[in-house]
C-alpha cells in the first residue's frame, strides 16, 4: 500500500503549490480588473469543471502544472476598447507587473501560514536532553551521562535541543556552564547537578556538505532504547516471561529512559530479587526474577546481551550473507577486538580498506566465526537516491545493520496566541528562504552538484518516503507539511529568476517597458521566449536523468537495450 500513499501524497503536493501559485495570479489579476477567462489546475482528462460568471474552472487529472488563461494576453491581435479595458496585455506595466509576481509572492506566503498553523496544532520539538556522547570530545571529557537534561546554558533557560546547538556552535573555546537535571539510580529522583564543559572547534559538514569547522561537545539528542535482547531460552530473563525486544520502562520502579542508564542500574545490582517493568507493544508488563550469585557481572548472569551488537538486517549477497549471518546474531569480536558499541564495528570493518576480517558471533550461545572481505558500497539515500552528495559515500561494509533503535525525547510546542503563529511562521519561512537562496547561488556557482536537481520523480519520492521515515501519523504530516513549505519557497524563488517562460522573464519585459515608456517589441519577446523555452526544455531532460540515475531506473533502462 506504500505506493498508494505516495501517489496520494504527491498529488496533494502537487495540487497545493499549483493552486496556491496559480491562486496568486488570478486574484491579483481581478484585483487590477484583468477579466480571466479559465482557472485551471492540473493536466489531461478533466476531473471536474463549472463557470461562475466570465470564469471556467476546470481540474485536470494529472497534478503537474496549471495555468491562469486571461484575456488580452495574445500580443498579435488587434483588440476593441472593451478588450482593452479587461485584457492583460494591454494594461499598464505596474498592474502587469503585480499579477506576474502575484504568483511567487503566494508561494512565499503559502510557509507563513503552514508553519502558523503548526504551531497552533503542535509543533514537534527535540528536548534538549542528553543521547549519545563521543569518546574524547568535551561533553563526554566533561561527564555528561546519556539522560541527562540540560535546563539552562550560561544561566539563560533552554527548552529545544536547537537552542543548545546554536549556542554550542558560536562558543568555541569558551566555558558553557550547564545546570543539569540527572537521574539518581538509587532514589529514582531527579538530581540538580552543574558542569562546565568547553565547546571543540571540530571538523563538520555544513547544510550543504561542505567541510567546515564548527564548535562541538560531541553529543546528540538521539539515545538508544532500553531492550532487552537475550540469545537462549534457558537465560534467567526469558524464564522470567520476558521477551526480546521488551523495552524497559523502570527498573524496582526507577524510570529507565535510555539504554546507558539500563547497563548502569544492571552494574549497581546486587545478588536477589528485581523487578522489571517492560513496554511490550505498548502495553506495560511488570516482571520479577532472582539475580544468582557469582563471580561474572550481572549481565552475563541473567544472561543479557547489549542490544547495540544484534544484527538485524543481512544484506542479501553481501560478504555477512555468504559468511552465514543471520538476523538475531550477537556480535562478539572482530580480529583480536572485543566489541563493546557498534561504532567500533563501524571503525574496524570502514579501516579495513578491504582486507579481510575475522569476524566472530554467536547464535543460541554457540560461538561462530568466519572470514570476510568488506566491500566498498555506496547505501542509497531513501529520500534522494545514490547520488545525493550531502548524505552517502563509498564505503567499506559486510553488510549487516544493527538491531539498536535510536530516538530523541520529544515535546509538543504549542501555543494559541495569533501573534506567536505570525511570528513563528515569519521565522521559519526567513530561515528557509536564506538557505534556498545560498543552495541556488552555490548551484550557480559550481560549489553545489547539479546532481541535486531533482524532477518530479524526486519529489514523488520525498513525498511518500519523509512521511514514512518520520513515523507517519502526526509526525509523519508534520515532515510532509514542513517540506510541501521548503518546496513552496523554492518555486516562487525559481520563478523569480529572469528567464523567459517563467515570471521572472515576464516581469523583465514589463520592467523594461516601465522604464521605456512602451512595450518591448513582439519580435523580441517571441525570439526570448523561444530561447527561455528551450532552456526549460534542455533542464527538464537533465533533472530527468538525474532522476533515472540516482534511483537505479537508468540501470534498468539500459539493461533491456543489452
Amino acid at each position: 500500500m506504500n505506493w498508494l500513499i505516495d501517489v496520494g501524497l504527491f498529488a496533494l503536493l502537487f495540487f497545493v503549490l499549483v493552486f496556491i501559485h496559480e491562486l496568486g495570479h488570478f486574484l491579483m489579476a481581478k484585483w487590477v480588473g484583468i477579466r480571466v477567462e479559465r482557472f485551471a489546475i492540473g493536466m489531461g482528462p478533466t476531473l471536474l469543471s463549472f463557470k461562475h460568471g466570465p470564469t471556467e474552472y476546470k481540474l485536470g487529472l494529472l497534478p503537474l502544472g496549471g495555468y491562469v488563461k486571461m484575456a488580452g494576453d495574445d500580443p498579435t491581435k488587434e483588440y476593441s476598447e472593451e478588450e482593452r479595458r479587461v485584457g492583460f496585455l494591454t494594461q499598464k506595466a505596474p498592474a502587469k507587473l503585480l499579477v506576474v509576481f502575484g504568483g511567487p509572492a503566494f508561494n512565499l506566503l503559502l510557509p507563513i501560514f503552514l508553519f502558523g498553523l503548526m504551531l497552533a496544532t503542535g509543533i514537534p520539538t527535540v528536548q534538549p536532553i542528553v543521547g549519545t556522547l563521543e569518546k574524547d570530545l568535551p561533553a563526554a571529557q566533561a561527564g555528561l551521562m546519556s539522560g541527562d537534561k540540560i535546563l539552562s546554558v550560561n544561566q539563560t533557560p533552554i527548552t529545544k535541543w536547537s537552542e543548545l546547538e546554536a549556542l554550542v556552535e558560536k562558543s568555541t573555546g569558551q566555558p558553557l556552564d550547564l545546570e543539569i537535571e540527572r537521574l539518581n539510580t538509587d532514589t529514582g529522583q531527579q538530581d540538580l547537578i552543574k558542569k562546565s564543559v568547553v565547546p571543540k572547534l571540530s571538523p563538520s559538514k555544513s547544510k550543504f556538505g561542505e567541510d567546515i569547522q564548527v564548535g562541538r561537545l560531541g553529543v546528540s539528542p538521539d539515545y538508544m532504547l532500553p531492550e532487552i535482547f537475550f540469545e537462549t531460552n534457558d537465560s534467567i530473563l526469558a524464564k522470567a516471561g520476558l521477551e526480546r525486544f521488551d523495552r524497559v520502562t523502570k527498573i524496582n520502579g526507577v524510570p529507565i529512559l535510555t539504554f546507558e542508564q539500563l547497563r548502569l542500574i544492571l552494574s549497581h545490582l546486587k545478588a536477589g530479587s528485581v523487578e522489571f517493568t517492560v513496554d511490550r507493544k505498548g502495553q506495560s508488563i511488570t516482571k520479577s526474577f532472582e539475580i544468582p550469585e557469582g563471580n561474572g557481572s550481572v549481565e552475563e548472569r541473567i544472561g543479557f546481551r547489549p542490544v547495540n551488537l544484534v544484527l538485524d538486517h543481512i544484506e542479501p549477497a553481501s560478504p555477512a550473507e555468504k559468511a552465514g549471518m543471520k538476523k538475531n546474531d550477537y556480535l562478539v569480536s572482530i580480529g583480536k577486538t572485543e566489541l563493546h558499541s557498534w561504532d567500533e564495528v563501524a571503525q574496524l570493518v570502514r579501516g579495513s580498506e578491504g582486507k579481510s576480517l575475522d569476524v566472530t558471533w554467536s547464535r543460541d550461545g554457540k560461538i561462530m566465526h568466519a572470514k570476510m572481505v568488506p566491500e566498498k558500497t555506496v547505501i542509497p539515500d531513501p529520500l534522494m537516491g545514490k547520488d545525493n552528495p550531502l548524505s552517502t559515500e563509498a564505503a567499506y561494509r559486510i553488510g549487516v545493520s544493527p538491531a539498536l533503535e535510536l530516538q530523541a525525547s520529544i515535546a509538543i510546542e504549542r501555543s494559541l496566541n495569533p501573534l506567536n503563529w505570525l511570528k513563528r511562521g515569519l521565522t521559519e519561512t526567513w530561515k528557509m528562504v536564506s538557505l534556498t537562496v545560498q543552495a541556488l547561488s552555490k548551484l550557480f556557482t559550481g560549489k553545489l552538484s547539479m546532481k541535486l536537481l531533482g524532477s518530479p520523480i524526486m519529489i514523488y519520492k520525498v513525498a511518500g518516503n519523509s512521511y514514512r521515515m518520520a513515523g507517519g501519523g502526526y509526525f509523519g504530516w508534520f515532515s510532509f507539511v514542513s517540506n510541501l513549505a521548503l518546496l513552496s519557497i523554492t518555486l516562487g524563488l525559481v520563478n523569480l529568476l529572469p528567464i523567459p517562460v517563467l515570471d521572472g522573464g515576464h516581469a523583465a519585459f514589463f520592467l523594461v517597458e516601465l522604464i521605456r515608456g512602451r512595450p518591448v517589441s513582439v519580435k523580441v519577446m517571441e525570439i526570448a521566449t523561444q530561447v527561455g523555452l528551450v532552456l526549460l526544455i534542455c533542464l527538464f531532460a537533465f533533472v530527468i536523468y538525474n532522476d533515472l540515475s540516482r534511483y537505479g531506473w537508468l540501470d534498468s533502462i539500459l539493461k533491456l537495450f543489452h
